[in-house]
């Protein structure tokens, strides 16, 4: 609905902005998260001053980057519009750092109040993109709705996370430096990597024109949006690794083996059920004027396979202290996406970016995902995976024959999601006796 009610060059402009803004907003972060979590692990005596320290500077260093944000975006915004989009989206940088009490979350292992926040956000910023669309409200409207939204849900951390441990922010001041000193290599292999995510969509803005840079954001939003999957995977995984480590390294071994087969599972059909009905599904989502994007979806959900593994080495490095490793593999790829985007976007437009960050996230996850294995003394069994990998493709195979038959996106839709399902136990990927097992221990 965002889309089609901005259009491809007002959709190019929104996703402009929020492209600065991400990379700029991570500077208040800076992995800081991750870190608190794995110091709050290992010393839960002093779990609320570790929180405590996370939210106060991360609101301190939020402050001046809000203006930071702003020094970039009004000088190349186009319209009136858009600096003002840019105004209300750059305060959510400040707005973040409330967010910080969702470590207490993590640390307990609640997911699941973790994804309640996620799913009231997205049906709170459903409801307000649908009535601002319905109202004709323009660009200005969607941003201040989306900071309302992020204020909200992240109060709503809050109220969480302080119903079942404490924030301590007095005094917090003295645990900053032990943050700092591991954050700031982790949040340069950060923010590089944020850069390099994102600069192609900045670079197809530059060289290929705002409607091209449109087409591409939008198919881009499902990539973003499905990353929620690997995300949370790795945010149930890593207090419990950060908590083995390194008296137990049989349990860690059993923890990233147990995290590459769920994360295949998952990536996997993203990639083989998109190759059939890409046009049809782009033309769901966005309306048939961002039909020219469809080729791209495929392409960049083979890109999701990559990124679901980085998520796993991020955080494994993290927990292992090779924090200062990420700045090679991040600095890398962004050299190799900036190079290959210049040379092929003027030629090949959109379609170009979309291969390139294939081939960014796939070298930065291999380079990672080796740096772990040999931390940890692991062989991975590909077992499972390959399993997965023959069901993923039975299952594209058997859309195929769907869509050739004439089978309707809802049709291709459920029938896809019922044979990877019965796919996955007669591979052996996936057994049943596991699932009873899950079963009663939920």
């Amino acid at each position: 609905t965002l889309v089609r009610a901005l259009g491809d060059a007002g959709f190019g402009q929104w996703a402009t902005v929020f492209a600065i803004t991400e990379v700029v907003g991570y500077l208040s972060d800076f992995g800081l998260e991750q870190l608190a979590v794995r110091r709050a692990a290992s010393d839960p005596e002093r779990e609320p001053n570790w929180v405590g320290a996370l939210t106060t500077l991360r609101f301190t260093l939020g402050v001046p980057l809000v203006l930071v944000s702003l020094a970039i975006l009004l000088p190349i915004s186009v319209s009136a519009e858009m600096r003002a989009t840019s105004l209300l989206v750059s305060a959510t940088i400040l707005a973040a750092s409330i967010a910080s009490a969702r470590a207490i979350l993590q640390l307990r292992v609640r997911n699941d109040l973790a994804m309640l926040v996620t799913t009231v956000n997205s049906a709170l910023w459903a409801v307000a993109v649908v009535a601002i669309a319905e109202g004709d409200g323009g660009m200005v409207a969607f941003a201040a709705a989306f900071l309302a939204v992020q204020v909200l849900t992240n109060l709503l951390y809050v109220r969480f996370a302080t119903r079942m441990g404490s924030i301590q922010l007095r005094g917090s001041r003295e645990l900053w430096r032990p943050l700092l000193r591991v954050g700031i290599p982790l949040g340069i292999a950060g923010l590089l990597t944020i850069a390099y995510v994102r600069i192609d969509g900045v670079l197809v803005f530059a060289l290929a024109g705002e409607d091209e840079a449109g087409l591409y954001a939008a198919v881009y939003r499902v990539l973003d949006r499905i990353q929620f999957l690997p995300i949370v995977v790795m945010t149930t995984l890593f207090p419990l690794i950060a908590a083995a480590w390194p008296a137990d390294r049989g349990r860690v071994h059993r923890l990233v083996q147990a995290a590459v087969d769920v994360l295949i599972v998952l990536a996997l059909p993203a990639l083989s059920f998109t190759v059939v009905p890409a046009g049809p599904v782009v033309d769901l989502l966005f309306g048939d004027e961002f039909d020219r994007a469809a080729p791209a979806l495929p392409i960049l959900m083979g890109a999701f396979i990559a990124v679901s593994f980085w998520q796993l080495a991020l955080n494994v490095i993290i927990v292992v202290g090779l924090e200062r490793r990420l700045v090679v593999f991040a600095a890398l790829g962004l050299v190799v996406n900036v190079v290959l985007n210049l040379i092929f976007i003027p030629p090949f437009g959109f379609l170009a970016a979309a291969w390139i960050t294939v081939a960014t996230e796939t070298l930065v996850a291999l380079l990672a995902m080796a740096t772990i294995l040999r931390a940890l003394e692991l062989r991975l069994s590909l077992n499972r995976p390959l399993r997965a990998l023959a069901a993923a493709g039975a299952m594209g195979l058997a859309t195929f024959g769907l869509s050739e038959a004439g089978a309707s996106l809802v049709v291709l839709v459920v029938g896809a999601c019922a044979l990877y399902g019965v796919a996955l136990v007669a591979a052996g990927a996936v057994r049943i006796a596991e699932l009873r097992q899950l079963v009663r221990e939920r």
